[in-house]
């Protein structure tokens, strides 16, 4: 039987060559929108690197000279900004409602911002650079933004590496790529890019702080110590008690103590789920977008198929009411009405396969997605596929065989 379905599908080549050619371009269809989607949503399948909830932002700014609300304190320079700043730190850390406050330059995530920079070790001639993005903070940052160990090191035990001096370093694809454990620098000097000046040494190992929840960073997170009279962070990443948020925001907006000491004063405050909704809106969109494209696509290949398989079967009920009264079951029908379009989506995966196959070093070297995965996506896009053609057989099939083979063959 098999042998004459193989015959059957060969004489009626020039039908079956269009319908091979209809399934291999919606394979290679969906298979190239499930890579794209998986593409934009491949971080939500990874660890974030940190705790968003109950943490706000503020931003720090100072008053102007030229500005009539100017207080003169006798001091031309930094020195009674930073003052002033301490106060109203030491004021935010001394509030019912906060549980850790922090300075930021750059570490705060939910924004685009990339400060790329490489590590190395010296004086290792094979040492192969670690591309990281750099983030400033002061020590508090790792409570403030629940930073976590990926050696099992306690949050008090980071937060003295960086009163130290010492940075902490994530894990990095790239860098394993490469053929490099990034555990293997904890605890080694290292230098920043090709400045050899000066080293610093890798506490410990933490999760990749990603910019959003999205992105699936390729390259690590190199996260440095500042002290609290850094004059280039302008950003607070404040902890609040779980539950406490609504009563931390009144209590800010009342209390002018907490957001203005002489020429230093805080402003915009914002929760980190909400600067997590304004950066990610685009890409919640776009995702939305892709996700119906793909939904589309499926409706209208399932009509697409249905309408395909019902003219075939149109076509073939006399032949099907001659092999009922031959003796073939239903299911012995169904089963080689299926098996035809089987063994044409196997035609179509092999062309599909010769299209997509010989460009995916581009998908592997410039996206960083895994062959492995690229072959999961095309598994699925055939099961998909496959079920759409199930799915337009069943009904037409099963109309075609419940007629009555003499009024099927009655016009043969």
């Amino acid at each position: 039987m098999k042998r004459s379905l193989l015959t059957q599908i060969k004489n009626e080549w020039r039908d079956n060559i269009w319908m091979t050619v209809e399934l291999a371009v919606v394979v290679i269809a969906i298979w190239l929108i499930m890579t794209f989607l998986y593409l934009l949503t491949a971080g939500l399948f990874t660890e974030r690197g940190f705790d968003p909830e109950d943490v706000y932002v503020l931003q720090a700014r100072n008053v102007s000279k030229s500005s009539p609300e100017y207080v003169e304190t006798g001091d031309s320079t930094w020195a009674s900004l930073f003052d002033d700043r301490a106060a109203l730190l030491q004021r935010l850390r001394e509030h019912k409602d906060v549980e850790s406050v922090a300075l930021s330059g750059g570490a705060i995530p939910y924004n685009y911002n990339y400060n790329g920079n490489m590590i190395s070790v010296p004086n290792e001639p094979d040492s192969i650079f670690y591309s990281g993005n750099f983030r400033y903070g002061s020590p508090d940052i790792v409570k403030a933004l629940g930073l976590r160990s990926l050696t099992g090191t306690s949050p008090d035990k980071l937060v003295e590496m960086l009163e130290r001096g010492e940075i902490l370093i994530s894990d990095n694809d790239a860098y394993v790529r490469q053929g490099r454990d990034p555990f293997a620098l904890k605890g080694k000097m290292v230098i920043f890019g090709q400045d050899s000046s000066k080293t610093y040494r890798v506490g410990d190992i933490i999760a990749n702080i990603r910019r959003n929840d999205y992105e699936e960073a390729r390259a690590g997170t190199v996260l440095v110590p500042i002290d609290e009279k850094n004059k280039w962070a302008y950003e607070l990443a404040i902890k609040v008690k779980p539950g406490h948020g609504d009563s931390f925001k009144e209590a800010f907006k009342n209390d002018k103590s907490l957001q203005r000491q002489r020429n230093m004063y805080f402003t915009d405050l914002k929760s980190l789920m909400d600067k997590r909704e304004g950066n990610q809106r685009s890409l919640d969109t776009k995702v939305r977008m892709f996700a119906v494209v793909m939904g589309f696509l499926l409706l209208t290949i399932f009509l697409g198929l249905l309408g395909t398989f019902w003219f075939r079967m149109q076509q073939r009920v006399s032949e099907i009411a001659i092999r009922k009264v031959c003796g073939a079951t239903k299911v012995q029908i169904f089963m080689r009405i299926f098996g035809e379009g089987m063994i044409l989506l196997g035609f179509a995966v092999i062309i599909a396969s010769a299209i997509v196959w010989p460009f995916s070093h581009y998908a592997i070297d410039q996206a960083g997605i895994e062959w492995y995965e690229i072959l999961i996506f095309e598994l699925v896009a055939i099961g998909l596929v496959a079920l759409g053609i199930l799915l337009s057989v069943i009904y037409p099939a099963r109309k075609a065989m419940n007629i009555e083979p003499a009024i099927a063959i009655k016009d043969e």
